[in-house]
């Protein structure tokens, strides 16, 4: 494949190319990491996306490559008309140089997964008995939500309009005599059994926190469902495997009102912790010990009064902060947007920038790596509008502080090690 960007003969279907992209050609999108997020939705062929000195370089398995560069000029038009905000960075804890105490990986991943094994089994454990104890400290009452999400509670939400790319239904076969036996029949011929199943109306939760909107709009303490489908996005994207927020019918994603206090009479403060196993569609070829389709979180979601949430916000971000350093981790804490998946949605994610909805603790590894594990998010009112929770006839704010277990365990064995005796006393003290 020549350089320049040109595919040249781009081959036959399935086999795969090189597509090389000049770094002047790409630089024009302004943020690379938004084009390194959003390039693997140009095509389901593009298989690998690394960079250079020299520019981008993607393989790809698909018929025409001209096409995608096609695509490719045309994301990077729409990032380059979108607005530029610079990241805020609050906390920096990182050293110059630390020894590197954990090998790579050879396990290869299951499913999108890590198999835990021994001691990883415990640490998983631990960081979540961990989490518990402080957010008990911190007053919440404690929640387990079933994995599957009803569709409703998923349109609510607004994930499904924001985040489309991530979302795993769930399908069934139908209880029919006639498509239980069709199952058998294809399962002897080795025909594939798409054709014989039908939607659930589930969803394999791609959050936790939603089902607690859900169970607050059911206790009494709601109003009647508003319809309408310009909730907010997630609470996690990239702090656990991987949240915009859109409000008001008129346009969707117009920014929650994150000053104004809309309570007349105000909502008891509530806070509620859970922990539950979630699921994001990565692309394949994003799926890593940090990027995973199955995935661990446990969550604190808090919802009250403006002051009140952005005050739970603020102590939760220093309580993690101090917990990270007590566990000899490095990073940095710094303001954050979600992967919407369209150019288009780039308002919304210089909103989240420029209103400081989200902050991301961040990880860095011995190794090089740089990942999230915990996000510290308020969303307005949107959430509670989108689900119909309101003191007397007006919407609390709420917020939601996402924890990415199977990331803090990454981290702890990159810091410390695979021994357990290893391993710092506050964690051996929860094993």
């Amino acid at each position: 494949m020549p350089d320049g960007g040109k595919p040249g003969d781009a081959g036959k279907a399935g086999e795969r190319m090189r597509i090389q992209v000049p770094m002047d050609k790409v630089k024009r999108a302004g943020d690379l990491s938004q084009l390194a997020e959003k390039v693997y939705y140009l095509s389901v062929d593009i298989k690998h996306v690394s960079w250079d000195a020299g520019g981008m370089n993607i393989e790809y398995t698909g018929a025409d490559g001209e096409e995608l560069l096609l695509r490719l000029d045309a994301l990077c038009d729409a990032l380059a008309a979108g607005r530029k905000l610079p990241y805020k960075r609050l906390r920096d804890n990182r050293s110059p140089r630390r020894p590197k105490l954990r090998e790579e990986s050879a396990e290869p991943l299951y499913a999108g997964s890590p198999v835990l094994q021994g001691a990883q089994v415990l640490l998983e454990q631990a960081v979540v008995r961990l989490l518990r104890t402080r957010a008990d400290a911190a007053g919440a009452v404690l929640r387990k939500y079933p994995a599957l999400m009803p569709e409703e509670v998923i349109r609510k939400s607004g994930y499904l309009r924001n985040f489309p790319q991530n979302v795993y239904a769930v399908s069934e076969f139908r209880h029919q005599f006639d498509t239980l036996e069709g199952v058998r029949s294809s399962l002897s011929a080795g025909e594939p059994l798409g054709s014989l199943m039908q939607p659930s109306g589930a969803y394999m939760q791609p959050c936790v926190c939603y089902h607690v909107y859900e169970e607050c709009s059911r206790d009494g303490l709601a109003q009647t469902y508003l319809d309408s489908e310009a909730g907010a996005a997630g609470c996690e994207s990239e702090a656990a495997g991987n949240s915009g927020r859109e409000t008001d019918e008129r346009m969707p994603g117009l920014e929650p009102d994150l000053e104004r206090e809309s309570v007349s009479e105000p909502y008891p403060f509530r806070l509620f912790s859970a922990y539950g196993t979630c699921y994001r569609h990565e692309h394949d070829s994003r799926i890593s010990e940090s990027r995973l389709r199955e995935f661990g979180m446990f969550e604190l979601v808090y919802i009250g009064a403006a002051e009140a949430v952005k005050q739970m916000r603020a102590d939760l971000l220093e309580d993690t902060w101090a917990l990270f350093g007590a566990l000899g981790l490095q990073g940095y804490v710094e303001s954050a947007s979600d992967p919407f998946f369209l150019p288009e949605d780039g308002d919304r994610r210089m909103y989240q920038l420029a209103a400081e909805s989200k902050f991301e603790l961040r990880c860095s590894t011995a190794g090089g790596d740089d990942f999230a594990v915990t996000s510290f998010n308020v969303c307005g009112d949107v959430l509670c509008r989108a689900f119909g929770i309101a003191g007397n006839s007006s919407y609390p704010h709420s917020g939601c502080t996402a924890f990415g277990v199977d990331r803090w365990v990454q981290a702890i064995l990159d810091a410390w090690g695979p021994d357990p005796a290893g391993w710092p006393a506050l964690i051996r003290g929860h094993l």
